[in-house]
């Protein structure tokens, strides 16, 4: 007499298992590179909007200061736009007084440009790879009203 081998139900839960496994391992890839990609994402529209406000709060204090303006006066604006990005890595600054008569510094109703540059690096590798460090900027100008 044959005596039928039955398989414990044991098996088929293993066999889930196992399969779960393989699928969790197959998907949690693709999972974490979407997730670091929108944190890289969300790093590099903080970064602008911070050069963005820092180049229109720059070109507002500059153009207060503007009054006696010359080549210190520039340095502090440029240092007090920097101190404001302390949460923006490799951020500088170019502050720019255009006069209407070279030589007599700013007067009332010249512009002052305001530019604030930074390299934003993605800390996911397989992005960062394909994207490589890109550049982003924030301009701003102000009319000396003082």
């Amino acid at each position: 007499m044959r005596r039928l081998i039955r398989r414990s139900s044991r098996s088929g839960r293993e066999r889930t298992r196992g399969q779960s496994l393989v699928e969790f391992a197959l998907a949690l890839p693709i999972f974490l590179l979407v997730i670091f990609g929108l944190i890289d994402l969300g790093r590099a529209v903080y970064v602008n909007n911070s050069l963005a406000e820092a180049a229109r709060d720059g070109a507002r204090y500059g153009s207060v200061q503007a009054r006696s303006w010359d080549e210190d006066r520039r340095d502090d604006v440029e240092a007090w736009i920097i101190d404001r990005l302390s949460g923006v890595p490799n951020a500088v600054a170019t502050v720019d007084c255009n006069p209407r008569n070279a030589g007599l510094g700013c007067t009332v109703e010249d512009i002052v440009v305001v530019t604030v540059q930074s390299e934003v690096e993605m800390i996911t590798p397989i992005i960062g790879q394909i994207l490589g460090p890109f550049s982003l900027e924030g301009r701003s100008e102000a009319v000396v009203q003082n």
